[in-house]
């Protein structure tokens, strides 16, 4: 069993708010993309894992599969790197849904790439609003970066940055359901020590508060 990192406020674990802004964030980005395509689309973040950042590889025995992986960082007063990341026969999927195509196959590479994209950006900036929200702070993140590549590879890639930002990761599971279609990916959130020590402190208030 992996150990649950704890923050050093009594009565809260990252848990408890993460899965709150997931929540919010979640709620966000359905109605971004339902306004955008003009029908409901649901995203759900049904399942959250926090390990050390080092273990992410280990939560999903992914390693040589071709993956889709859209990037945002923070990089100002809070650090904070966020990558929402598809298998490739989801992001066809993907593809499909915010072209609004019947299936994936109606979606060249093209459109394939900007859709994932597109959805990348929406669903990170809408989790980036939940945290911006909820610590009452503004978050201005990069561009979004698109990688296909091998999981591991891609992993290798983010995970070298982290030793100087992180030492923890938090895994959402993600689901984009629409009438006719579904695709599930995966967001996860490097979080740096200064976010960290926000998100305890206004934890701990909101906490007290429910």
């Amino acid at each position: 069993m992996q150990k649950q990192i704890k923050y050093s406020v009594e009565g809260f674990t990252d848990q408890d708010v993460l899965k709150e802004i997931g929540n919010i964030g979640s709620g966000h980005a359905s109605i971004a993309l339902s306004t955008m395509l003009n029908e409901k689309v649901n995203v759900e973040m049904p399942r959250l894992h926090t390990t050390p950042h080092h273990l992410v590889p280990r939560i999903y025995d992914e390693h040589d599969t071709i993956v889709a992986a859209i990037f945002m960082q923070l990089r100002d007063k809070i650090d904070c790197d966020i990558m929402l990341l598809f298998q490739a026969e989801e992001a066809k999927k993907i593809g499909a849904l915010m072209a609004k195509s019947a299936t994936e196959n109606e979606a060249d590479e093209e459109m394939e790439a900007s859709a994932i994209e597109e959805l990348g950006s929406v669903m990170i900036c809408a989790f980036l609003n939940a945290i911006a929200d909820f610590t009452n702070t503004e978050l201005v993140p990069t561009p979004p970066q698109l990688i296909y590549d091998a999981f591991d590879a891609v992993m290798d890639g983010l995970l070298a940055k982290q030793a100087l930002c992180s030492d923890v990761a938090a895994i959402f599971d993600a689901r984009f359901k629409r009438s006719t279609s579904s695709a599930e990916g995966y967001l996860i959130m490097f979080p740096g020590e200064k976010l960290r020590e926000t998100l305890a402190t206004r934890g701990k208030n909101w906490l007290v508060a429910q």
